[in-house]
């Protein structure tokens, strides 16, 4: 049975090897993911290279999701000779905004604003929350707490603070380097970190332009309750969500993630833009072949939410057991999916077009077409043309039965739409006789198996043939090759 929910995972040391890249990709991996706050350029075009060359040996399209750091504070080093410095609850530290040395009296953190965000009373919390200190005092040069949570310190530690004023971390200097070297690679995606609304994701488009004609999609991972309070602003600016459920499990009470969960996936699911649920889905799998019950009823929730993709992060960059996490994944999704694709209760509502896009309601009432009308034909498959990628995320937001066949006229827009629910792609160009391109593109999907001759497919476009975005006016069936 074919998989509609995708699968994404972040790249390490456990998979970094040409061999191991392969045996990723083969047991199920739709989108690969590099994470910026780790190794140096070298290291990331190099495993770039090699996702490409193991994919282009598979046939298969593969998106990069390249993940900005943003605003990433953290505690100070730890002396020579030490691996560890434990914090004791009920304990009393100085806190500097500068990465001093931590011992068990003073902890340092590379943050110069941090006294101007905290007063007595604020949480700083170390570690993913592990380690929480309680502010007392706030002096000139340091703050006085006392640790509420202790536990072992290690250097260079994340630190989070709720509740802290904190604006300007979505693109750091550090970010914008990491924007440049992405675009040179021409990786398909960016992960935006700690973005608060909207105009960040503008400004990471600014940024992205500054450095070439390259337009990598935007995924807006939403980690702190700003983002929270502006989600459909920011699903309307980017191409993607990521349900970042670490950082927001500590900037939001533990309780309080799954139903944030659940909105930004109802929210992404209704707007038709495709969203990501990740961490710690299957985290018991970095030291153990096997997931526990609770972390398979935690993907298989995420999909019945209406997720487009689900996503591993330690697991496959430094677990023992990378590839069997992925199997893992892809039998749970496999088995939700059993009974027919998952369509949450906000993927079927019509998409809300905000003024009056006139262009964008007749496109949107054709997917909304297509998907009624696969309902009510024997077509196999929804072969869709698209320019930018928009009249395929369209007709997916309504989840239809057949599989979606996405005609992409580029090769940049055809692997980027390997991370939307259900899709797989192909490279067509256009051409002014639209009669033509149809059947070229009926003939090379049978010709790549994915169909069979004398199957019917439901074909969306447009006509004229056109290389603007956007202008989907046409439904059509016809027997693909023909």
């Amino acid at each position: 049975m074919e998989r509609r929910v995708k699968i994404v995972s972040t790249l390490g040391p456990a998979v970094s090897k040409p061999d191991r890249l392969r045996a990723l990709l083969e047991a199920g991996v739709d989108v690969v993911r590099i994470n910026a706050a780790h190794g140096n350029n070298a290291e990331r075009a190099h495993l770039i290279r090699n996702v490409r060359d193991a994919a282009a040996d598979l046939g298969r399209r593969v998106p990069i999701l390249f993940d900005l750091q943003g605003l990433k504070i953290r505690t100070g080093p730890i002396s020579d000779g030490q691996k560890r410095v434990p914090v004791a609850r009920g304990s009393v530290v100085k806190v500097f905004p500068r990465p001093e040395e931590t011992t068990r009296t003073q902890i340092g953190i590379n943050y110069p604003r941090l006294l101007d965000v905290i007063s007595p009373g604020s949480r700083v919390l170390i570690s993913d929350g592990l380690i929480e200190l309680l502010i007392e005092e706030v002096h000139a040069d340091h703050a006085v707490a006392s640790v509420g949570r202790g536990g072992m310190l290690l250097q260079k530690q994340g630190v989070t603070l709720p509740g802290a004023p904190i604006t300007g971390g979505a693109l750091t200097d550090a970010d914008r380097e990491d924007v440049a070297f992405a675009m040179g690679q021409k990786v398909d995606y960016l992960g935006l970190s700690f973005i608060n609304d909207a105009s960040d994701l503008r400004a990471a488009r600014d940024e992205a332009g500054f450095h070439g004609t390259h337009a990598p999609g935007l995924i807006a991972k939403i980690e702190r309750p700003e983002a929270l309070s502006n989600l459909r602003e920011i699903a309307a600016e980017a191409d993607g969500l990521m349900v970042a459920r670490g950082d927001l499990g500590v900037q939001l009470p533990p309780e309080q993630v799954p139903r944030a969960q659940k909105e930004i996936i109802g929210v992404a699911n209704e707007m038709g833009v495709p969203v990501i649920t990740a961490t710690q889905m299957l985290e018991s799998m970095i030291t153990q072949p096997v997931a526990t019950r609770a972390e398979t009823s935690d993907v298989a929730n995420a999909v019945w939410d209406g997720t487009d993709a689900v996503m591993l992060s330690a697991e496959t960059a430094v677990g023992e057991y990378p590839i069997e996490a992925v199997q893992t994944m892809g039998r749970i999704i496999r088995e939700v999916e059993r009974d027919g694709p998952v369509r949450s209760e906000r993927a079927g509502v019509h998409a809300r077009i905000e003024g009056d896009d006139q262009t964008r309601q007749f496109a949107d009432a054709i997917a909304r077409a297509a998907y009624a009308l696969s309902v009510d034909s024997p077509v196999k498959y929804l072969v869709v043309f698209t320019k930018t990628g928009s009249a395929v995320r369209r007709v997916a937001k309504y989840r239809p039965d057949p599989p979606i066949i996405a005609v992409a006229d580029n090769e940049e827009t055809a692997c980027r739409l390997s991370l939307i629910w259900g899709v797989r792609s192909l490279v067509v160009p256009v051409e002014p006789d639209p009669d033509q391109v149809f059947r070229k593109a009926g003939q090379m999907i049978i010709d790549q198996g994915l169909a069979q001759p004398g199957e019917f497919g439901l074909l969306v476009g447009s006509l004229p043939m056109t290389e603007e975005a956007g202008r989907t006016n046409l439904v059509h069936f016809r027997e693909l090759g023909t």
